[in-house]
């Protein structure tokens, strides 16, 4: 979200950044989440810098589309009154833009928890451990009671995340 919001935010600026972005969010959303980690565990090796790598390309494209959807789809009424009562561009970021996307951006950290929390799993195969863990032991010893224990308490998790946003929403 550190860098999907401020990605999305000068997407949403500037239409020539967003036209330059959207293949490579294209691209990013539609290769296999296996793919990720070839060239990380190329460059890094095994461990936690590749699982974390992968995690953050492959939950990133969701926070910049959410943050640019927000941003782009403030009403024009809005922002022209801001600029009428001499609002800066900072100003009319902060307390019109912003808040008028708080609803996008918020489902953006959703769907960031959500994909983040699906790729630790498949990051475990490269040695990241972490939640991922108990999984990928459940699959090596061939008791998969462990696995979909584990998997159970990775969606508790996710589930628990979500609400306390649609909490925090209100």
């Amino acid at each position: 979200m550190g860098v999907g919001v401020p990605m999305g935010i000068l997407a949403a600026r500037k239409k020539w950044v967003y036209g330059l972005l959207e293949p490579v969010l294209d691209l990013m959303q539609t290769l296999p989440t296996f793919v990720y980690l070839i060239p990380a565990v190329i460059f890094f090796g095994l461990g936690a810098v590749p699982g974390l790598i992968a995690t953050v390309i492959f939950a990133l494209p969701a926070s910049i589309r959410l943050t640019h959807l927000g941003i782009a789809s403030t009403p024009t009424a809005l922002t022209e009154a801001a600029t009428a009562f001499g609002a800066t561009p900072m100003q009319k970021l902060l307390k019109v833009e912003l808040p008028s996307a708080f609803p996008q951006i918020m489902v953006g950290l959703n769907q960031t928890i959500m994909l983040s929390l699906s790729m630790v799993v498949i990051a475990t195969l490269v040695g990241a451990g972490g939640l991922g863990q108990p999984v990928l032991n459940g699959l090596n010893r061939m008791k998969p009671d462990l696995g979909f224990e584990a998997g159970l308490v990775i969606v508790a998790l996710a589930t628990v995340l979500r609400v306390m946003l649609e909490v925090r929403k209100k």
